[in-house]
């Protein structure tokens, strides 16, 4: 068994999406508490299983100060995640990890597949019941122009971002026989969510 962070520590940046209006979620999911914790402290928690550095990504800094993480302001008027994401790339030195607070119960053994079949030349993606995940991706330096160009060219779908970039998949079934929970990829859309989830 590796030491995920002392292996991948000092060369992971972390960003984490806050989740933005939360329209579906009625409130803001990333203070929303579930089991001592709200769901962002749980997605912090598991980041940390891999590094410190660690980036908040947000539209509104004031909400997440007291967290005591570094918050990057999401200052752009057009409503999309790739927002985010680029303003994390300048803190970003060989790989980041793009996390959101919607998928919070992520199994540790994620991260080290992940860090395992990581490559400079390629982004590391899960894909679970036939989407990819780009909030559980692993991404070198040489793929953050895709988010970049995206951006500017107006293409906001994640999903068709992630199908341009060089690639490394981990289809869910490799996942589930690795003893990956399901839960780690559950996404959390409503409070109902988190009733239906067995931990």
């Amino acid at each position: 068994m590796i030491d995920l962070k002392a292996e991948a520590g000092p060369y992971v940046t972390s960003g984490i999406l806050t989740g933005g209006g939360s329209r579906r979620f009625g409130r803001d999911k990333a203070l929303f508490p579930w089991k001592g914790q709200t769901l962002l402290e749980w997605t912090l928690e598991g980041a940390r299983n891999m590094t410190q550095e660690l980036y908040l990504l947000a539209k509104d800094p004031s909400d997440y100060l007291y967290m005591g993480v570094p918050v990057l302001e999401d200052g752009s008027s057009v409503p999309t995640p790739l927002n985010g994401i680029l303003s994390v790339m300048p803190h970003v030195h060989d790989w980041l990890l793009l996390l959101a607070c919607d998928i919070p119960f992520f199994d540790k053994k994620v991260l080290e597949l992940l860090w395992e079949y990581r490559s400079r030349d390629q982004a590391t993606v899960l894909r679970f019941a036939g989407k990819y995940q780009p909030f559980l991706g692993l991404y070198p330096v040489s793929v953050l122009p895709y988010w970049e160009e995206a951006f500017y060219a107006g293409e906001y779908h994640l999903q068709r971002v992630v199908e341009r970039m060089p690639r490394i998949v981990l289809e869910e079934e490799e996942l589930l026989a690795r003893g990956i929970r399901a839960e780690s990829f559950s996404n959390i859309n409503c409070p109902a969510d988190l009733e239906k989830l067995a931990l």
